[in-house]
């Protein structure tokens, strides 16, 4: 083929190895694992994906005043997938990231409950009987109602923001439901499923990445790479993103007849990308209007040190997981300036929808504990002035797990598509 390659011709596919580990000194065989049926094409806005080497420059001192030798040395795959963010498209990635697995989905009935009501001016459900965390309910997940005599109530996507009440029976969601009488015949199933950051067990897993150059019938291979971080930015007008950091160990390059090296990898997904100005962003309980940017960082450091003998990293090991990020928003009052003199817990639950629809597409990132790390706010310009606030999120501490309905970790994503 003639002519250069065109970055629109490249398709960017995905595929987990069945085994995790990774051997030192002994590459993967990538025919047998991860194997070439299976892959997920990832749907992005760029890969920087690439293959870098150490290298040596001799230092020896010679008369001809010239440098005689130059090697290569350890191999690595550094470099990140950016995306605009939509439901179920980064699944596995953010699964890879927070090292947890997504939770099997909830169901429920009279059965459990007995009967259900709903306040609107309350923005609650109240059941009769039984306790909904206690049936693995949690913040930030999304819910959804069939069977009510109440049709309005029906079919809609309620995210849960709180419980109260005896045995957690008030379940405060948005938005706000159809006022309704007690009705004893309905069904409940949690929408999507959840993800957070586990206590123990956490799961290591090892990703391969291929680049197939379409128009020139060339494919690079990333192999055993593993995910670290990813940033999310959600910005007041605009699509959100997202960016995943990785490492990885090589790269093997297949042409002609060998490209691609993923054959008949599924479609990407077709969910629509989610934008800030559908949905809502909660803070310490309440709905704030006023804020005009947010972005969520999850930090981990991905490490691989050479050894003797080999031209591959042994291990690419993962440290702690750092959830930071920051807010900007328009001055109103003090709150959020007194809650960074106090050094006061807050929470934030920003919760992203594709479309108005009340079964729309959405996401939700929960941080259940967060402190300020300043309040910075310059005067200047003529409009309205802008705090910014930069926030570091910490692991949510409670006497049991779950404790109102909230899990022991630092941050819970919930995505509604997200079924298996």
């Amino acid at each position: 083929m003639t002519g250069l390659a065109e970055g629109v011709a490249t398709r960017v596919a995905m595929k987990f190895y069945t085994d995790a580990d990774i051997t030192p000194g002994v590459a993967e065989v990538s025919a047998s694992d991860p194997g070439a049926s299976g892959a997920q094409v990832l749907r992005r806005v760029s890969s920087g994906l690439t293959l870098s080497k150490d290298t040596y420059q001799s230092a020896e001192v010679r008369e001809d005043r010239q440098i005689a030798d130059f090697r290569h040395g350890v191999k690595r795959v550094q470099g990140s997938i950016s995306g605009e963010l939509s439901p179920l498209t980064y699944e596995q990635l953010f699964e890879a990231s927070l090292r947890g697995t997504w939770a099997a989905a909830i169901t429920a009935d009279q059965t459990d409950f007995t009967s259900v009501s709903a306040d609107a001016s309350a923005s609650k459900f109240i059941f009769s009987a039984g306790n909904p965390v206690s049936k693995g309910f949690r913040v930030g997940m999304g819910i959804r109602f069939s069977d009510l005599l109440d049709a309005d109530n029906n079919g809609k996507t309620f995210v849960i923001t709180g419980f109260g009440g005896t045995s957690n029976r008030e379940v405060s969601v948005v938005p706000a439901p159809d006022t309704m009488t007690d009705d004893a015949s309905f069904a409940l199933t949690s929408v999507g499923r959840s993800l957070i950051i586990p206590a123990t067990n956490h799961v290591k897993r090892k990703v391969a990445v291929e680049h197939y150059l379409a128009d020139k019938d060339i494919a690079l291979l990333f192999t055993e790479c593993r995910v670290g971080g990813f940033n999310v930015q959600l910005p007041p007008t605009g699509m959100a993103t997202v960016d995943f950091e990785m490492m990885g160990r090589d790269m093997e390059t297949y042409e002609d007849s060998a490209a691609p090296f993923f054959t008949s990898p599924t479609a990407p997904t077709t969910t629509g990308i989610l934008a800030s100005v559908n949905g809502l962003l909660r803070v310490s309980g309440e709905t704030v209007g006023i804020v005009t940017g947010l972005n969520i960082q999850h930090q981990m450091e991905l490490t691989g040190d050479p050894v003797i003998g080999s031209n591959l990293l042994p291990d690419i090991l993962a440290g702690r997981s750092n959830i930071s990020g920051q807010m900007t928003a328009f001055f109103e009052d003090l709150d959020l300036i007194d809650d960074f003199r106090n050094e006061s817990q807050i929470e934030i639950l920003a919760f992203l929808t594709t479309t108005n629809a009340a079964d729309a597409p959405a996401m939700t990132f929960f941080l259940p504990r967060v402190k300020l790390g300043g309040s910075d706010l310059p005067a200047e310009g003529e409009g309205a002035q802008v705090i910014t606030l930069p926030f570091q999120a910490l692991r949510y501490e409670a006497v049991a797990a779950a404790t109102g309905g909230i899990e022991n970790t630092t941050i819970q994503i919930w995505d509604s598509q997200v079924v298996s």
